[in-house]
């Protein structure tokens, strides 16, 4: 039977489901609720841009802020319509089911009335064998009665003429037997009659119980399916109103991406604009640091140039006099003139031997007030117009390197850790050591690592 207990079954958990949609309806509805909430925010609080002053951080902050804001809000309409749309496929694949519980119902009603018409047919059948058994019965209850009536109507005589025309006894016994067989034989044929119309009855009777049943399962279909109807009527508005919020939401979020699109290029084109101006900016900087650079070289190329005249006029004043004053009196420089040498590096030599006497300071670079000795070699040779490094460690690269037999006034002598000036004849000065201050030493009194040139 295709309408079975299964299928009442099933259809029955299928309208426990649709209730459960009813449910799920009603959160719809709340969804429905936020989303609106959001679309009217999104309404009332979007904002394009702040007031622009041609690209002033401020502004462009404010901007980068309702930016940020507007992107939150798409990222919420986003996931609003992630969600909208999830609910909705959950709505289709319900309308999904329904529909094919619904075609299963009415497949099983479109059964039910063809088994009621065939049962209907056979209903008739029935009661065509049902009046023909009647017929027969009653046929045969007359034919009965007529044959009894007779034999009543002849009385005893009959059945003593029938023994008596007998010619034998054996068929005496035979007509006795015949009489016995036509009553045995209406008997029979009376009750068989009968039983048929009782039969036929109690067919007829089964096959209207089983009609009604077929009845009783059609009006329960019919009403399955309208109320699968009306559910699945109420899936296919949800399902549309589902349909109305995304499309809404999406334009939403059409407007929100051109609105952030519009935003990142009004953000760009401020940036850029900023990003020129600081350009700008630096290279006013820049020429005015170049300028005043070029400004503080000249006063310091005047001021070297300066400080070597006068270094020129006093070498040249202990030149005539061959000696020169320091703080322990005067050095004799005739010495470094008559070595083999540039003019300028001995020029350099015999300055360096006015600051004799001197004090040693460590970090030092002032040759009356104290200086190292790397700091003694830097300042001797910045007073020429020359700049060498200030460390002794770098003093070893500056110029170019000479054997010790080639050594000449002016020269760097570069030891572990220390530095001196030659000054010709196997002697140098240098800024010794705190307690012995600029002096002049033996140019060997300590292994060299070389000598360098500078002019």
């Amino acid at each position: 039977m295709r309408f079975n207990m299964q299928n009442r079954t099933n259809n029955r958990h299928r309208a426990k489901n649709n209730k459960n949609r009813r449910t799920g309806i009603s959160r719809f509805m709340m969804l429905l609720l936020v989303v609106v909430f959001v679309l009217s925010f999104w309404g009332n609080s979007r904002t394009v841009f702040a007031d622009p002053d041609d690209g002033d951080d401020t502004d462009t902050t404010e901007l980068e802020r309702q930016r940020e804001e507007n992107e939150s809000r798409l990222d919420e309409i986003n996931a609003t319509i992630e969600e909208l749309a999830a609910e909705q496929e959950g709505i289709e694949e319900e309308i999904e089911e329904i529909t094919a519980a619904l075609t299963e119902v009415l497949a099983d009603i479109d059964d039910l009335n063809q088994r009621i018409e065939v049962k209907e047919g056979e209903i008739a059948e029935a009661q065509v064998s049902y009046d023909a058994a009647v017929a027969e019965e009653e046929a045969q209850y007359e034919a009965m009665k007529i044959r009894i009536k007779y034999m009543y109507e002849k009385g005893e005589s009959s059945y003593v003429q029938l023994f008596a025309e007998a010619r034998s006894f054996s068929e005496l016994l035979t007509k006795a037997d015949y009489i016995e067989d036509l009553y045995e034989y209406d008997r029979r044929m009376l009750a068989k009659y009968k039983e048929t119309v009782e039969m036929v009855a109690a067919l007829q009777e089964q096959l209207e119980k089983e009609k009604n049943e077929l009845v009783v399962l059609e009006a329960n279909a019919e009403e399955e399916k309208a109320y699968m109807e009306g559910i699945q009527e109420d899936l296919e508005a949800t399902s549309a109103e589902y349909a109305k919020q995304i499309l809404s939401a999406e334009n939403q979020a059409v407007e929100y991406e051109a609105l952030i699109a519009a935003q990142n290029a009004e953000i760009n084109r401020r940036k850029a604009e900023a990003e020129r101006r600081a350009r700008e900016e630096a290279e006013r900087r820049a020429r005015e640091e170049a300028e005043r650079q070029a400004a503080l070289a000249a006063a310091n190329a005047a001021d070297n140039e300066a400080a070597r005249e006068r270094a020129l006029s006093e070498v040249a004043d202990a030149e005539s006099s061959k000696k020169v004053s320091n703080n322990n009196g005067t050095f004799d420089v005739s010495s470094i003139y008559s070595a083999n040498g540039s003019s300028i590096g001995k020029s350099v030599a015999v300055y360096a031997c006015k600051f004799i006497g001197n004090p040693y300071v460590y970090g030092g670079t002032s040759l009356t007030n104290g200086t190292d000795c790397s700091g003694f070699v830097y300042s001797v040779y910045k007073e020429f117009g020359y700049n060498v490094p200030r460390t002794s460690f770098d003093q070893r690269t500056a110029g170019k390197e000479v054997s010790y037999s080639e050594a000449q006034p002016g020269d760097i002598i570069c030891y572990a850790g220390h530095v001196a000036i030659y000054i010709g004849n196997g002697m140098i000065v240098h800024a010794s050591t705190p307690s012995t201050g600029i002096k002049v030493s033996n140019a060997l009194y300590r292994d060299y690592i070389c000598i360098r040139r500078i002019v």
